[in-house]
């Protein structure tokens, strides 16, 4: 159990992953500016640049299975990390819950507030109307309440308490970054010699569990094993061919890239994207510092920087601006692209902004010292800083 981990080699740390964490977030902004468009009635097919455009735009929702590889390879860079200290497991956990869950609760706090000034007070059901409807606040029942800020409410639902509801909207993706976490943690208190072999076993027990599902009608839905854990195993899997297998990253490339599109040739569009991503991770980290000194990557870093802020914060505010610039006019695909989106992504990064300076800079984890019986001084320079060291959040 508390056997010391194997040294790991001398590692520079992964520089562009804030600016792909970037990336991921704006993604996701993009894909929620042009829900308002995509869910109003009668708006004709668009054609030509404009429907290129959009059709791109519709699967901004890929953002998510980018983050969840980022948080396999950052999470598993802070467990093996952790694991080289005293007290690993109680470590680990404390700075996972200070890092997710205040920001979280504020970000509730203040989207409470601006549902009720904005969908009551200044345009009433702006927010809470179709098209791309969000449920009031009391819509909520107590129990998906306590999902929502516990960040169980995937799975919630199969304890009581009603369908699944989340507040606001895109917490359901913490909801499963929080199963990856936890099950992290696990590992790294039953198997800390072991770490990467337990990471294997979980996702073959997922293999399995999903077999069970198809066979039996096992219930899966919500749950780290209903898919989103192989996004996140393979993020570990960067980490651990970049870590300690380098002399295999061409067949780890091959790997995940060939998967990764094979199974999106078999509709399978959210893993494939996944699978294809990590392979890509593997692919650019010997151009990192290349790619650092472009400005257009530095931009994307500083978005990636606050990009738990990013996420947080945006939705509520993305669907009442869209929503409102429709009402004034602002309707086809031009103007989507022309107006919405950048007015959306633009409100969004300062809103962003405002909040990781407030709020989630409050609760940035100070680096771990380092522990002399358990890594060698020459390696303290290339541990990244825990305030890089998250996926999503």
């Amino acid at each position: 159990m508390t056997a010391p981990a194997p040294v790991r080699p001398v590692l520079p740390r992964y520089q562009t992953l804030d600016a792909w964490r970037g990336v991921a977030c704006l993604m996701v902004i993009v894909y929620h500016s042009t829900m308002v468009y995509a869910g109003a009635p009668g708006a004709p097919a668009d054609t030509g640049v404009t429907g290129a455009l959009l059709w791109l735009a519709s699967y901004g929702n890929l953002g998510v299975p980018l983050f969840f590889v980022l948080s396999g390879y950052c999470i598993c860079a802070a467990a093996d990390r952790a694991r080289r200290h005293d007290h690993p497991v109680r470590t680990y956990f404390v700075r996972r819950f200070r890092r997710i869950y205040p920001p979280l609760w504020a970000v509730i706090a203040a989207s409470l507030v601006f549902f009720l000034v904005v969908d009551y007070v200044v345009w009433p059901g702006l927010i809470s109307t179709k098209p791309w409807q969000q449920p009031r606040p009391w819509w909520y029942s107590g129990w998906q309440w306590a999902g929502n800020l516990t960040l169980t409410e995937t799975w919630r639902h199969y304890l009581g308490g009603g369908p699944r509801g989340h507040f606001p909207g895109q917490a359901w993706t913490l909801c499963y970054e929080e199963q990856f976490y936890a099950i992290t943690g696990l590992l790294l208190w039953l198997m800390p010699g072991r770490f990467f072999l337990g990471s294997i076993l979980v996702t073959l027990g997922c293999v399995v569990l999903l077999a069970l599902h198809t066979t039996l009608d096992v219930p899966v839905e919500g749950f780290f094993f209903d898919g989103n854990w192989f996004m996140f195993a393979a993020g570990i899997a960067v980490y651990y061919v970049l870590t300690y297998a380098t002399a295999r990253r061409a067949p780890a490339i091959a790997f995940l890239a060939g998967f990764g599109s094979l199974v999106w040739l078999l509709g399978d569009v959210r893993l494939g994207a996944a699978m294809t991503f990590a392979g890509l991770l593997l692919a650019l980290h010997r151009f990192d510092s290349r790619l650092l000194a472009l400005r257009a990557v530095a931009a994307l870093g500083w978005c990636g920087t606050m990009c738990y802020s990013l996420y947080l914060v945006h939705q509520l505010p993305v669907k009442a601006l869209s929503a409102a610039l429709h009402a004034w006019g602002f309707q086809s695909g031009l103007a989507t692209l022309a107006v919405v989106m950048p007015a959306c992504v633009a409100v969004s990064l300062l809103l962003g902004r405002l909040f990781f300076t407030a709020v989630e800079s409050r609760f940035l984890n100070v680096p771990m010292p380092h522990s002399g019986s358990r890594r060698p001084m020459s390696e303290q320079a290339t541990v990244p800083s825990d305030q890089t060291i998250t996926g999503l959040v």
